[in-house]
């Protein structure tokens, strides 16, 4: 199946589709309302009687202020969602990116140049498995996420760098392996044997056969920087920054830099017990995210793998 083919039957795939507009429509919102808002987010500090007596103070619940309910300061959260999706998704996008870019470089060296060491560097790479990313990425970013000294590019270019090294090594291996298992195949032993060199095999061969698996990949690592997002955001290192604030309460409050997403998970998670909805809210929000590239992951192996699984079952009635 060509690509034209493949990317038609694509975007006729239910789950793929569902996931697509999801994620089209909630960043074309956001990008709507900064540039015709101006990413003014509305505020509701008291509710009001039809005689204009004070009947309520915030923050103010789903119910009595819907959708998503306001925060502690009277922001309306389903405006702050809208405002940082672009931020959010932009941010996952561009990490994930950069791992499949960086280790399918890797990738490549391991599982075609070095493949004989492979195994040697396999037993040392798995070491990282069993180190949580969370954490590694929390002691790596604390100190600079609230450091004043830094600017806010500076912090923006070293999170990037973080979040992006930190899954280099797995993801390399991963991809690695997948390439070994394309040079077993039928295809290019017969190509070998008709005398095909080395970069004719790889460039019209490997590489093509890689592509939608490192499309796959891509996917699968976007979720994965939504999850370590969501993680981070417990311990109040947000990406492009913290600012920590007191209120006149002597409350202290974490505000992220970048207005993304997991800034309102931490704030939400100080006030669990009291104010639910500022948590349960960005995580709903986060949820759904996921769940939208899941549906593309989904309809993106239904489509690419559909000519493998229809071998199998021709192999298996034979």
């Amino acid at each position: 199946m060509d690509s034209n083919n493949r990317l038609k039957k694509l975007f006729k795939h239910p789950l793929f589709l569902i996931g697509f507009i999801f994620l089209f429509l909630l960043v074309s919102s956001s990008i709507i309302h900064t540039i015709f808002f101006h990413e003014k987010i509305p505020v509701t500090t008291f509710l009001y009687n039809s005689r204009g007596e004070i009947i309520g103070s915030g923050p103010f619940a789903p119910l009595d202020v819907p959708p998503l309910g306001t925060d502690s300061i009277g922001r309306h959260i389903f405006f702050l969602l809208i405002q940082g999706a672009k931020y959010t998704i932009g941010i996952c996008i561009i990490v994930a990116g950069l791992r499949v870019i960086i280790s399918s470089f890797f990738g490549l060296i391991l599982g075609d140049y070095i493949s004989k060491l492979n195994k040697y560097i396999s037993g040392i790479v798995n070491g990282f498995y069993y180190i949580p990313t969370a954490l590694l990425c929390y002691v790596l970013l604390y100190n600079v996420s609230f450091e004043d000294q830094y600017s806010f590019i500076q912090k923006v270019i070293f999170e990037l760098i973080i979040l992006t090294v930190v899954a280099i090594p797995t993801t390399s291996l991963l991809i690695g392996n997948q390439i070994s298992q394309v040079y077993k195949e039928e295809f290019i032993t017969s190509s070998k044997a008709l005398g095909g060199s080395h970069i004719h095999i790889l460039r019209k061969h490997v590489l093509p056969h890689m592509r939608p698996r490192l499309l796959i990949q891509f996917a699968q690592e976007t979720v994965q920087v939504l999850i370590l997002l969501i993680h981070l955001g417990f311990f109040h290192v947000f990406f492009g920054g913290t600012l920590e604030k007191k209120l006149d309460t002597e409350e202290k409050v974490y505000i992220s830099l970048s207005s993304e997403w997991s800034g309102l998970v931490g704030r939400g998670f100080e006030h669990i017990q009291g104010w639910s909805w500022n948590f349960f809210g960005p995580v709903i929000a986060f949820i759904f995210v996921i769940l939208a590239v899941k549906f593309m992951i989904k309809g993106m192996e239904d489509v690419f793998f559909e000519d493998r699984r229809m071998t199998k079952k021709t192999i298996k009635k034979i």
